[in-house]
């Protein structure tokens, strides 16, 4: 039997075929998970030039999951409003009677900049969509876990969140912000068998971090393969992270594996400021 036979998930900002949140659905599926994907509909419309989550892609990566035989139900929301984040969650229950698993995947840093041309609009937006949004999500479905006698939550920090990131600012304090939202809700929601853990993926090769390596790139003076190359040879393992490394994670704390695990953090860096191995161990 699967892991998941029977289980519910509902994965934010799951509308990118090739994106963490698309890749985490599908292997929620294989285990035997019915999935409700989720993400925005269109860009913003104050930075149109950041390539949010995909929402024409939600029907596709649906379609997709059925043909795994388990259902599927696609929904738009903007997790930063705390009406759409309320009418996705009575869709989903409409839908399936409850929500099993929650895994806050979607994020984003609009309006990257020097911290003195860092405008007020980024970090609001900002912090909207990646701490703000992960506490409504987590706010609305909590009270169906605790009725149907427990749950799994999986929160997606970053690196940036133990680390900083260069003219994200507002993306590493939101992202520092969702792992404390991550210790006190673990503490508060224990006694109803629901764990909640987070995961802190490093450099994880997606369509969404190809855009930023472009702008990182244009600044520099450099490409994108030699900003690859870099990241690769800083990583004791070598290469980039692949968004099935971290679905493999979400998987085993979404399953039974994980639980007497909660309040967690696990780096999914491939060993990311570790320092590297000049020399091969000679056994």
């Amino acid at each position: 039997m699967s892991k998941l036979e029977g289980k519910i998930a509902l994965v934010t900002g799951a509308g990118r075929e090739k994106g963490i949140g698309a890749v985490c659905a599908r292997r929620l599926a294989i285990e035997g998970a019915s999935v409700v994907v989720t993400d925005i509909a269109g860009p913003f419309a104050e930075f149109p030039n950041y390539k949010v989550g995909a929402g024409e892609g939600l029907a596709e990566v649906a379609a997709g999951i059925e043909k795994l035989g388990v259902q599927a139900l696609p929904l738009y929301a903007d997790i930063a409003d705390e009406e759409s984040v309320q009418k996705m969650v009575a869709e989903a229950k409409d839908k399936f009677g409850r929500i099993d698993i929650l895994v806050n995947n979607a994020g984003g840093s609009p309006g990257p900049a020097p911290l003195t041309q860092f405008t007020l609009a980024a970090w609001e937006k900002t912090l909207a969509i990646n701490l703000t949004g992960t506490f409504l999500c987590c706010r609305e479905i909590a009270p169906l876990m605790i009725g149907n006698g427990g749950g799994k939550i999986v929160n997606i920090s970053s690196r940036a969140a133990r680390r900083g990131a260069v003219w994200m600012h507002a993306y590493s304090a939101a992202k520092a912000g969702v792992l404390g939202l991550t210790y006190s809700m673990a503490l508060e929601l224990a006694p109803f068998n629901i764990c909640v853990n987070a995961l802190c993926p490093g450099d994880i090769e997606t369509d969404l971090k190809q855009w930023g390596l472009e702008m990182e790139a244009g600044v520099k003076g450099t490409t994108v393969e030699k900003l690859k190359e870099e990241i690769a040879s800083a990583t004791p393992l070598g290469r980039l992270g692949r968004p099935e490394d971290v679905a493999a994670a979400v998987v085993f704390l979404a399953s039974p594996d994980s639980d007497y695990l909660t309040g967690e953090v696990l780096n999914i860096t491939g060993g990311h400021g570790l320092g590297n191995a000049t020399v091969k161990p000679g056994y």
